[in-house]
């Protein structure tokens, strides 16, 4: 009886997909995700590039569980943006942050002690404050979601002490259901996301699908210096917004987006610079003003892309090589969200590589520096790969069902993709 109960929920939630998110069908790992949360373990790890649906996993079944499911985002913008959609398609939802007012967050956290949401949205921050949490003891979140997971692992590329509080809150709620999900995370990292959130001690499901793009077309370059550059980045946003869309160009530094944004500013394209430098005001500016799409190019450093929604970005840029393959991926993948043909473009001189041992050396202890390091010789590994560099991603990722023999030669993946 009760596993007939439990099926129907997998059932009632795919009845849901059309009338509430407008979708005709999941992807079979999607599928896969929501069977394990639903009707298997009920604690589930995702991992599914930038873009790919994973918040889908936690969303469509919030619909159908009786009661609320939380979820923790590191971003208030991504919550909003979240948000909006939901109550758009008529879910309750809501988010709760410091950035509210008070009697506005009193008044969010007393509807949320009342039932009113289907999902509520929090920082992890938010889980240092008693009263806060006292609310859902009383509550019994249905389901805990936690959105890019890989902020709680100290080896990943954007480590948040505050997530470490996510598997205290676990051991306290012992809700019944639990999904992380995170865009990027190497096997070493998805252990100690395992290990944090207490999944590693009872059986779980791990979901690891769609790193494969064949839309997205990926060339790595050495180039001599800045005047190079320059140069093969605008040759790479001229053929790529061609027919119009969106570029990202990162950075590796604050002075670097600036200079570069005003040389391309000279150009047909509106163009705006973006880190962690500038104020929250101002970010929030640039952010929005490309969501809207009023502007064509950002160029940034790493501060900017995440809860970044936008389809119609044609080409990403490295103009230095990022920390990392794991930081890469989740760069390059914000390309070619519509499925239409993409591409990535990173360059490499020496005197980056010289930089980034710099940047590598302000980590704290021996040990960081020295996993810094190596992550980053791992990314110098792929600049030279002879062999398809998708390949050489899926690989690092362990997803090995998407290798040579699977997507890459139904779809003749060439070595190296290059820009047309």
């Amino acid at each position: 009886m009760a596993l007939r109960l439990v099926t129907s929920l997998l059932l009632d939630a795919e009845s849901q997909l059309g009338p509430a998110f407008g979708l005709a069908m999941l992807r079979p790992w999607q599928r896969d995700a929501m069977r394990a949360l639903l009707e298997g373990s009920g604690r589930v790890l995702v991992v599914a590039p930038t873009g790919g649906g994973k918040s889908l996993t936690y969303q469509l079944p919030a619909t159908v569980l009786d009661g609320v499911t939380l979820v923790l985002s590191p971003l208030v913008a991504l919550m909003e943006d979240q948000v909006h959609a939901l109550c758009e398609k008529g879910i309750a939802a809501t988010y709760i942050a410091s950035t509210l007012p008070f009697a506005e967050r009193k008044a969010r956290e007393e509807g949320l002690a009342r039932g009113e949401y289907k999902l509520v949205y929090v920082a992890p921050e938010r889980l240092a404050n008693a009263q806060f949490v006292e609310i859902l003891r009383r509550v019994k979140p249905a389901l805990i979601a936690v959105d890019e997971a890989h902020c709680i692992s100290q080896w990943g590329h954007d480590f948040r002490p505050d997530y470490l509080r996510v598997g205290e809150l676990l051991e306290d709620l012992k809700p019944e259901r639990v999904l992380a999900c995170t865009a990027t995370a190497t096997p070493e990292v998805r252990t100690e996301i395992l290990k944090h959130l207490g999944f590693a001690k009872q059986k779980h499901d791990v979901v690891l699908r769609g790193f494969a793009r064949p839309n997205l077309h990926l060339e790595a370059l050495s180039v001599d210096g800045p005047r190079e550059v320059l140069m093969r980045t605008r040759t790479a946003l001229v053929q790529a917004l061609a027919d119009g869309g969106a570029a990202i160009v990162y950075c590796a530094t604050r002075k670097k987006t600036e200079e570069l944004a005003d040389k391309l500013a000279g150009n047909k394209w509106r163009v705006a610079a973006y880190h962690a430098g500038l104020s929250a005001e101002e970010r929030t500016k640039v952010s929005s003003a490309f969501a809207q799409k009023t502007v064509d190019v950002v160029v940034a450093t790493n501060a900017f892309g995440m809860g970044i929604d936008r389809d119609d970005v044609r080409v990403v840029v490295h103009c230095q090589p990022p920390s990392s393959i794991e930081a890469y991926y989740q760069e390059v993948g914000r390309a070619g969200r519509d499925g239409r043909e993409a591409y990535g473009l990173m360059m490499c001189s020496g005197a980056d590589i010289a930089l980034r041992r710099r940047l590598v050396e302000l980590d704290s202890t021996p040990e960081q520096v020295a996993r810094a390091w190596r992550l980053f010789r791992e990314l110098l590994t792929f600049l030279d790969a002879r062999t398809c560099r998708h390949d050489f991603v899926l690989r690092y990722f362990g997803d090995e069902s998407e290798t040579l023999g699977g997507w890459t030669q139904i779809h003749g993946c060439a070595h190296p993709h290059r820009l047309p």
